[in-house]
């Protein structure tokens, strides 16, 4: 079933209408493949995390290391989105699967064969970045191809959802690798998932791909999405949230391996099963999102995620126990997640399809931005006082951060 086969569908209601998207066949094999995949692509991320600070024991490189897998898209993202307007979205996509799985298979081999050099694993992190960058806006905007804009915001969510029920099993299944053999076998697992989504990806068939191979390459394309954000008021403060819980938010997973081990006095296994917390999190807001529909997509939601992770994350700083880190983990990641999947949904909802790409390119841009310096700051406040700290200083910058924007533009939110 193709996207604009679904005009004739009828309108689904109550639980159905969770999972509406699915209605069409193209989003299926989309929706398979990246399930499968993603499952390998999180047992990597937890695995390059924790193989770093092993390699090193410093929470400053770990932090270096993370800010080394964000920086490519800062420095790629305007371009990549641009690129996702012009040629076929589906090609790009084809193509950083092949590279990301080359790379894991490559990795895997090298630790088969002995230990690698942490500058090794620096270059490997830095080129899964890279694919990201050039991913990120291609996937993003493929989602109106997949599905029509009847089922746009419903799509969004249901991916998100999708990411982060990975997030749950991918990294629980991370730590038991990294503990019972090793991130030679996590590297493994991502390189072989990536066949998953290659099948899928060539499978899908659009009909009418949302491009134009023949629009100007000049900077003034380049920068015409920031010219529409401008224009739109709700839209620019979406963008700024997002900068400021990149800056100071999302970097909090750079920190985890450091303090799970010194803090919690956990390893590889427990490192795993906080990470799949965090996510079962992250995926309950999901299907919040998914299942109210646009209804749920406001402005005012997006303050709701901040301020939910800024706290949890800040109380989860002073942790001691297992437990009690779990339960606010699930809370940061419920609270994340609320925010990126409103957001992602608020800024492509209301994105004219010929600057759509553009327009995730400067989610991606903004996103992989802050991220970067998120980490380096995080990484260097941490090897001085601590990951915890480091942690608390996040959750009260987001919220200080989020508070400002709302007071400077208070009356327009609640009208």
């Amino acid at each position: 079933m193709n996207s604009s086969e679904t005009e004739g569908l009828i309108v689904l209601t109550g639980w159905r209408k969770t999972f509406a998207a699915l209605r069409n066949e193209n989003y299926r094999y989309f929706y398979g493949g990246q399930t499968l995949s993603l499952i390998g692509t999180w047992a990597r991320s937890a695995a390059w995390g924790w193989l770093a600070f092993q390699l090193t024991k410093s929470e400053f490189i770990l932090g270096l290391v993370f800010m080394l897998n964000s920086l490519p898209m800062l420095v790629f993202a305007i371009y990549a989105g641009s690129l996702a307007d012009r040629v076929p979205k589906l090609s790009i996509f084809k193509t950083t699967s092949w590279i990301a799985m080359t790379c894991s298979l490559t990795l895997a081999i090298l630790l088969f064969r002995g230990n690698i050099h942490i500058g090794v694993l620096m270059s490997f992190v830095a080129l899964w970045g890279m694919t990201m960058a050039f991913e990120m806006p291609a996937r993003q905007s493929l989602m109106v191809e997949l599905v029509g804009k009847k089922d746009l915001v419903n799509a969004i969510a249901l991916n998100s959802a999708m990411v982060n029920s990975t997030r749950v099993i991918g990294p629980a299944l991370g730590g038991l690798l990294l503990n019972g053999f090793g991130a030679k076998w996590c590297f493994l697992l991502d390189a072989i998932s990536f066949l998953a989504v290659l099948y899928s990806l060539y499978h899908i068939k659009i009909e009418n791909p949302i491009h134009n191979r023949n629009s100007r390459r000049d900077l003034a394309h380049l920068l015409e999405g920031f010219h529409y954000l401008k224009q739109h008021p709700p839209l620019f403060r979406t963008v700024g949230l997002l900068f400021i819980l990149s800056l100071g938010g999302w970097a909090y997973l750079s920190q985890l391996p450091a303090f799970v081990q010194n803090r919690l006095g956990l390893g590889a296994d427990g490192y795993g099963w906080l990470l799949a917390m965090n996510g079962l999190g992250a995926l309950t807001a999901a299907i919040i999102v998914a299942s109210q529909g646009a209804s749920i997509v406001r402005e005012r939601t997006l303050y709701i995620g901040i301020a939910l992770y800024s706290l949890f994350v800040f109380l989860f700083g002073f942790q001691h126990n297992p437990i009690g880190a779990a339960f606010m983990l699930y809370c940061a990641g419920f609270g994340i997640i609320l925010f990126f999947s409103t957001g992602n949904s608020f800024l492509q909802s209301n994105s004219p399809d010929h600057l759509r790409g553009r327009l995730m390119g400067i989610w991606a841009l903004v996103f992989g931005g802050g991220m970067p310096f998120g980490s380096l700051w995080m990484g260097t406040v941490a090897s001085r006082i601590g990951s915890g700290a480091a942690l608390q200083i996040s959750g009260v910058f987001c919220l200080l951060g989020a508070l400002f924007i709302y007071l400077r533009s208070r009356k327009s939110i609640e009208g």
